[in-house]
């Protein structure tokens, strides 16, 4: 079994049908200008990789665009109607409802975990007024909270405000929070991989885009940058499949992951064991 633990749901014909808005909001938020598609090729995408499950991931825009991307609601609505879909839920750290909304959307609404995009949200990582209560209630519920670190390919995305090593001080207050770290913080993969190697509860997710092809951008930060041996040695419960689809194909990243010939185990805890023990909150 595999799980993506890294999809948008966005590019999908029946939910922007339902919110003309939606549509306007993926083009001009988040940068996706190709046509929406059925829902059913959403499926065969995940056919075609050999992928199991998706973890889809929402972003909660409200204050710095007036827009979700797409809402809680719609996720765990996707996710009802497909038990390969795992839902997880986004609020936005502006709001003053933040944890209310996230508290409905975990125990109400049945979703797994949390996004945050401080790139796309416009918000500090260092803000502690507006983190903490977040990742505290994160640890009361049991949930991971997935953060996009690094390059942001949306319009108006603030990369600066993605920095992961902003988010030292958090880990070391909220130690049982578990946290992913999206697209190995690239261009700051060492910085990343550094919180990885020091914080039990830090990981790091494969969903590394920046140019050319999945496999050339994992080649050249894993195999030439960083160094296989340091993931097999250091991060091998610490790494986490994802493919950041749809801005990458899922079946090319996959074949980008496994161009790496990392060993079995790894493969392994990286498409099924890890994501399994953030998921249920062992």
């Amino acid at each position: 079994m595999k799980i993506d633990f890294h999809t948008h749901p966005m590019m999908i014909r029946e939910i922007q049908e339902n919110d003309p808005a939606l549509s306007d909001a993926i083009q001009n938020v988040f940068g996706l200008l190709f046509p929406a598609q059925p829902l059913r090729v959403f499926i065969l995408e995940m056919d075609a990789a050999g992928i199991d499950q998706c973890v889809l991931l929402p972003i909660d825009c409200s204050s710095a665009f007036s827009c979700k991307i797409p809402s809680n609601e719609v996720v765990a609505q996707l996710v009802k109607k497909n038990k390969r879909f795992l839902g997880f839920a986004s609020v936005d750290p502006n709001s003053k409802t933040a944890c209310q909304d996230l508290e409905f959307a975990i125990k109400e609404l049945g979703l797994k975990g949390l996004k945050l995009d401080p790139a796309l949200q416009h918000f500090s990582l260092l803000d502690e007024n507006k983190i903490d209560p977040i990742f505290q209630l994160c640890s009361s519920l049991k949930v991971p909270v997935l953060i996009h670190c690094g390059l942001s390919w949306a319009p108006h995305g603030l990369s600066k405000l993605a920095h992961p090593g902003d988010l030292e001080e958090t880990i070391q207050k909220h130690p049982n929070t578990n946290i992913v770290i999206a697209h190995l913080g690239w261009p700051w993969v060492e910085e990343a991989i550094m919180l990885a190697i020091k914080y039990e509860n830090v990981y790091l997710d494969t969903s590394v885009v920046y140019s050319g092809t999945p496999q050339e951008c994992l080649q050249h930060v894993i195999g030439t940058t960083i160094g296989k041996n340091v993931f097999e040695r250091n991060l091998i419960r610490k790494t986490i499949y994802g493919s950041n689809y749809p801005r990458q194909d899922m079946r090319r990243a996959v074949r980008g992951f496994n161009s790496l010939a990392f060993s079995q185990e790894f493969t392994d805890n990286a498409f099924l064991n890890t994501p399994l023990k953030l998921l249920t909150g062992d």
